[in-house]
């Protein structure tokens, strides 16, 4: 299942292409100390054909692996992205284009009210990259809702952003 969007693809892990993608992004210069999993996540995901929930995506702008997309189960009408981008590609608005082209494509294409990401307090491009894609700080709703599983991340970071239908 690829999602073409306007100027990147989402595109399943396969090994023989994107091993270099997900051992870079797991262990080299492009390792992120706040998302974990996300070798383990491609390969969950790569024979996932008919949901896009609780699934993770190859990241490519043309034809090159530049990152990787973690789209959360549904909760509600909310999900959770998760976005890693290949150090030799920041810099170079890659971050700012996945979140607003998948955002775009949730709301048009899915039953989507709200979208929230989770963002490392001291990774001051991707709060950019999110404020620039019309995301907000969302600290009091975020904690005030009982996300199973979120709750630690809730007292230890600051940064919990979140956009919903509508808003520009």
């Amino acid at each position: 299942m690829n999602i073409e969007l306007e100027s990147i693809l989402l595109t399943r892990y396969s090994e023989d292409k994107h091993k270099t993608l997900k051992d870079e992004l797991e262990t080299g210069t492009s390792r992120s100390s706040f998302i974990h999993q996300i070798g383990e996540r491609l390969e969950d995901s790569k024979d996932n054909t008919k949901s896009i929930y609780q699934s993770a995506f190859v990241v490519e702008a043309l034809g090159m692996p530049i990152g990787y997309l973690y789209i959360s189960s549904k909760v509600r009408d909310e999900v959770f992205l998760e976005y890693a981008v290949l150090k030799e590609y920041r810099g170079k608005h890659y971050g700012s284009t996945i979140i607003r082209e998948t955002s775009k494509y949730l709301f048009e294409n899915h039953n989507i009210r709200a979208i929230r990401l989770d963002i490392n307090p001291s990774n001051k491009n991707s709060i950019n990259a999110a404020e620039a894609s019309g995301y907000t700080v969302d600290e009091e709703e975020f904690a005030s809702r009982n996300y199973t599983g979120r709750m630690q991340f809730v007292k230890d970071n600051e940064y919990y952003m979140s956009k919903h239908r509508g808003r520009k």
